[in-house]
């Protein structure tokens, strides 16, 4: 599907049924909400007629028609939607999420990307299967280009590691472990990020 800017909803449904019929697609990604809906259908009565229809009545009608799809198809639909105006620096919830309250209502998952200045992580904020709720953080890939939830080690790392243990003069095993063991260990401020990892990292 090629849909560049203010669509309408019903041929979009029609690409996607195509899609999910011909193709036996299973998980559409639509992105972004705002951009889809444009104020022209609105006039042209494909929304009942109603001139008094505001972007946000516009936008729960569009929900309710892809909730609808996602049923009857049994198609795993992602729709991304952009958050409202907020603070930079404030921890985003399910009220910023632009638009009506029916988003969030209709959706089974919401999945909100976090930044904290410095890291980027998703927080689960609805499951609807279970319940369970939490944070995976993500961190950039540079060889693939992508966000992935494990560090990326390159080469340049592991030499740099590589010369901290090895010695640079002949000792023994003994001297060098015994060296190891007296030296402290530095110690940094804990962040708000770190808690996060912890959640991810297994109890020694």
């Amino acid at each position: 599907m090629t849909f560049h800017g203010g669509s309408d909803v019903d041929d979009v449904l029609d690409a996607m049924e195509y899609a999910a019929y011909v193709k036996d697609v299973q998980h559409i990604i639509l992105d972004n909400m705002q951009f889809m809906i444009t104020r022209n259908n609105v006039s042209s009565g494909k929304w009942g007629g109603n001139s008094h229809f505001d972007k946000f009545d516009m936008q729960d009608v569009a929900i309710e028609k892809f909730r609808k799809f996602a049923t009857d198809k049994n198609v795993h639909l992602t729709l991304v939607v952009h958050p409202r105006k907020e603070d930079e620096g404030t921890k985003l919830g399910i009220s910023s999420i632009y638009g009506g309250a029916k988003a969030t209502q209709e959706a089974d998952t919401v999945l909100i990307l976090q930044v904290d200045g410095r890291r980027k992580y998703l927080d689960v904020k609805k499951n609807r299967f279970d319940g369970t709720l939490g944070h995976c953080p993500l961190f950039f890939q540079r060889k693939s280009g992508r966000y992935a939830e494990q560090l990326e080690v390159g080469a340049s790392a592991a030499k740099i590691v590589k010369k901290e243990v090895v010695a640079p003069r002949k000792e023994s095993r003994k001297e060098i472990k015994s060296s190891s063991m007296n030296t402290p260990k530095k110690s940094y401020p804990r962040t708000s990020y770190d808690d996060i990892l912890d959640q991810f990292t297994p109890n020694k």
